[in-house]
């Protein structure tokens, strides 16, 4: 069979544009560290790690949601915590309001720190944390009550019972808040009765009467930073668990797009070597014609 010398270059041309784009693809997959550069490279792996992909996204939304979510809980917890030690101390005082040995005078100077208390509880309620009003539902921008007077004559909530949502995982939504009004109940209005009852130098029964109503605030909170807390162990727990899955689903997603690095490097080594094998090849015989084989 006789080869033209056109058909011999186009052989020598095509082989080494191959051995090229063989050295091209080892090469970039070393620079980029994968080994699917385009859909067309592995279809069906490709398709997989994109999935895995959009779990990895997904897992890492819900990371910045819990995120988030702590932090927001963090606040109430500490908020909560404040005022536990503030109705404690309001307690206090109560008792010693209620000791019948102390005259107007000294009553006096109870109801001025119990006053005290009531504005420091007021501050509580109001807490801001991230520009919004933490115990005020969804009514974010607005204090959950409203002060009025110095010392306060009355203090109103005006937050709602929406719940701040956030999503921490597939299957489970969760609010981070707390609504003020189911924590703080009535304690503002029987904390300014007892004040005006120790203004007034009310009889001792009177006073006395007002633990109950101190006891009953303190068990509310109590209550809310429990069920704060528990929320809290939870968005930890799923924070955890979202963090191993991501790791898992990183081994699975490397696994079909990265490359091998010592495997490459094989490869790219055989390559080049193709590669300049086939130009010392074609630049030997690039020049020879019939003439060169009947010497």
């Amino acid at each position: 069979m006789r080869m033209s010398e056109q058909s011999r270059v186009t052989n020598q041309v095509r082989y080494m544009n191959s051995a090229s784009e063989r050295m091209d693809t080892v090469q970039r997959q070393l620079s980029t560290n994968r080994r699917i550069q385009r859909a067309s490279d592995d279809p069906a792996g490709a398709a997989l790690a994109m999935q895995h992909r959009k779990n990895i996204a997904f897992e890492a939304q819900m990371r910045r949601n819990l995120e988030n979510g702590t932090a927001f809980l963090n606040v109430t917890e500490s908020a909560l915590d404040g005022a536990t030690e503030l109705l404690q101390r309001a307690r206090e005082l109560t008792v010693q309001g209620a000791n019948g040995t102390l005259g107007p005078n000294e009553k006096a100077n109870v109801a001025t720190e119990m006053n005290q208390i009531i504005q420091q509880l007021a501050q509580v309620a109001n807490t801001n944390f991230g520009g919004a009003y933490i115990f005020s539902g969804h009514q974010t921008q607005t204090p959950a009550y409203a002060v009025a007077g110095n010392p306060p004559s009355a203090i109103t909530w005006q937050g709602d019972n929406g719940q701040r949502i956030r999503q921490i995982s597939a299957q489970d939504a969760v609010a981070v808040n707390v609504i003020g009004n189911d924590v703080f109940g009535t304690m503002f209005t029987d904390l300014m009765a007892l004040r005006d009852n120790l203004n007034s130098n009310a009889p001792t029964t009177t006073i006395n009467g007002s633990l109950a109503d101190i006891d009953t605030a303190l068990n509310g909170v109590l209550e809310a930073r429990a069920d704060a807390g528990a929320r809290l162990n939870r968005f930890e727990a799923t924070t955890a668990r979202s963090q191993e899955t991501d790791v898992n689903l990183q081994e699975l997603r490397a696994n079909i797009e990265d490359i091998d690095i010592a495997d490459t490097i094989i490869q790219f080594t055989a390559a080049q070597n193709a590669l300049e094998a086939a130009l010392g090849a074609i630049g030997r015989t690039s020049n020879m014609t019939l003439l060169n084989y009947l010497r």
